[in-house]
């Protein structure tokens, strides 16, 4: 999963929220651009337009001075005041607000502040709370994110709590079978690209997807969670070949470039009902998003006005005519969904817990009304970089009472997990011609170009040196022992709402270090 340009927690600035609110669609020339212009300095100037801002204050150009010729007034740039990583013109700033593609917009009604967090963030937390009031995760985590308390964790300290994660998995993984499958909606791609381990990935989890039952009902709900272009989406479209019936929502921080938004539309007639919501996973509300009701399809995708001034004209005063009245108003409030189906290609780290959190909140809302036995037909994610998971994401906080298993350990669980895809936790005495040959040719057997492989925690990497019997095979093992208890609490997770879940290899390991999936379909039970 590439890496976006907006942290995950960052929320817009009150004032330049505020600031939004009151922009007006300024006057703007209207002449017509041809072709982009080439951006250049100016002549005598050290600078293009874009950064004038970082010019000396000095008058114009030397030919000008030496001429006697008026000098003209130096237009300004400053940075601005929405996004400080580009500029605009001072005497144009109220064009370039308006305009401006970081202007906060207004919370579409699918937005709801960290609705989908399990815990409070820990910078919410109370400036004038006491430091015994602050959460372990809190104190033991940098405002970088990173952990910074392993400085202090002696090997005593690391190998009790290695032997008592080592006792955990034992307990409470189960041996996780590989199933590796096909689908033909990825053949012509993999006769067309050079590097096919992507499309053997989208392949099987739409395999997996097809023996569960989730390709089925054409009229579904397809949610794409951390979607980027919407690749497996596209795939999917075609695995469905819903001839516009279905709806594909793509959910990501960022609208990126080269997207399948096109794609995923059809040639024909009727094109699917395709909508991408930009908007953190955290914040969002499916029971909210338009394209999930049942009266939003490919044909009609306004939402519907109904009125209910009919019945309430008829309806007299009086308690009983009072009660039938707010009745009426409930149903007509409440429209029937889609029946929903979420999926993702690798959801890294706290991406999934949230998701996972979102899909139980719109699954407990829903089942209130929904004439659907579950209104989450299906749930198919290919997990990844455990290392970014967060406490205060998991949303199964019950399971790591249980397992004993407190913030501050949960931050050495998910450092300790990247031992498991680390690129340099081979590192051999000589270095020869013969010996690098070797070490790549051992390097692509495993997966040596998986863009899940990561650079081993220099800090994790010196504390455990000092350990003989922690060689790389044995951190490597640690680091998927890591991994697995984490997943099992999701498993768990979902069983507890109803669903049959497991974790399935659905890959091979030399395709892609990240093999495994979360796939949970509602309980026959």
């Amino acid at each position: 999963m590439t890496e976006t340009k907006r942290p995950l927690d960052k929320d817009p600035e009150p004032i330049a929220q505020a600031l939004a609110g009151t922009l007006e669609p300024p006057v703007l020339n209207q002449r017509r651009r041809t072709k982009r212009q080439k951006v250049q300095a100016k002549l005598g100037f050290k600078f293009c337009g874009e950064h004038s801002m970082l010019e000396e204050a000095a008058s114009p150009s030397a030919e000008a001075a030496a001429d006697g010729s008026e000098a003209k007034a130096i237009r300004k740039r400053i940075p601005c005041p929405f996004d400080p990583s580009h500029t605009a013109w001072a005497d144009d700033l109220k064009a370039h607000l308006f305009k401006c593609n970081a202007r906060p917009k207004d919370n579409p009604a699918q937005f709801s502040l960290d609705i989908n967090l399990s815990l409070p963030r820990p910078e919410k937390t109370s400036s004038s709370a006491s430091v015994s009031e602050t959460t372990p995760a809190t104190s033991a985590t940098s405002a970088s994110g990173k952990s910074e308390v392993l400085t202090a964790l002696s090997q005593d300290q690391l190998m009790s709590l290695i032997k008592k994660i080592q006792d955990l998995h034992a307990k409470y993984v189960p041996e996780i079978r590989k199933e590796v499958l096909d689908h033909p909606a990825l053949d012509e791609r993999k006769k067309t690209v050079k590097n096919i381990k992507h499309a053997h990935q989208q392949a099987s989890l739409l395999g997996h997807m097809k023996k569960l039952d989730m390709l089925n009902d054409p009229t579904t709900c397809y949610v794409e969670f951390g979607a980027g272009r919407g690749e497996l989406s596209n795939y999917l479209k075609i695995a469905v070949d819903d001839h516009g019936t279905a709806t594909f929502v793509l959910v990501d921080r960022t609208p990126p470039r080269n997207k399948f938004d096109s794609a995923i539309l059809g040639r024909e007639d009727i094109k699917s009902l395709v909508k991408r919501h930009t908007m953190d996973i955290k914040d969002l509300v499916l029971a909210e998003v338009p394209e999930v009701r049942r009266d939003v399809t490919a044909t009609q995708r306004e939402l519907p006005v109904k009125d209910i001034s009919a019945i309430t004209e008829s309806q007299e005063g009086g308690d009983d005519s009072k009660a039938e009245k707010e009745d009426a108003q409930k149903e007509l409030e409440y429209v029937e969904k889609k029946p929903v189906v979420a999926l993702s290609k690798h959801l890294c780290g706290g991406a999934t817990d949230i998701t996972l959190k979102c899909l139980m909140n719109y699954q407990k809302t829903e089942s209130k009304s929904s004439p659907l036995a579950s209104p989450v037909k299906g749930v198919l994610i290919a997990l990844c970089c455990h290392q970014l998971c967060q406490h205060y994401m998991y949303p199964n906080q019950a399971f790591l009472k249980e397992i004993d298993i407190s913030a501050e350990e949960f931050v050495y669980l998910t450092r300790m997990s990247s031992w498991a895809v680390c690129v340099n936790q081979f590192k051999p005495e000589k270095t020869t011609e013969a010996s690098e040959d070797k070490q790549t040719a051992s390097s692509s057997a495993i997966g040596g170009d998986d863009e899940h492989r990561i650079e081993a925690d220099s800090e994790l990497e010196e504390l455990g040196s000092h350990i003989p019997t922690l060689d790389s095979q044995a951190r490597e093992r640690l680091g998927l022992q890591c991994k697995r208890l984490l997943d099992i609490g999701r498993v768990r997770y979902l069983q507890e709402h109803g669903f049959d879940a497991e974790l399935v290899y659905y890959v091979d390991k030399d395709t892609s270090l990240e093999n495994l999936a979360l796939m949970a379909v509602p309980s026959r039970a």
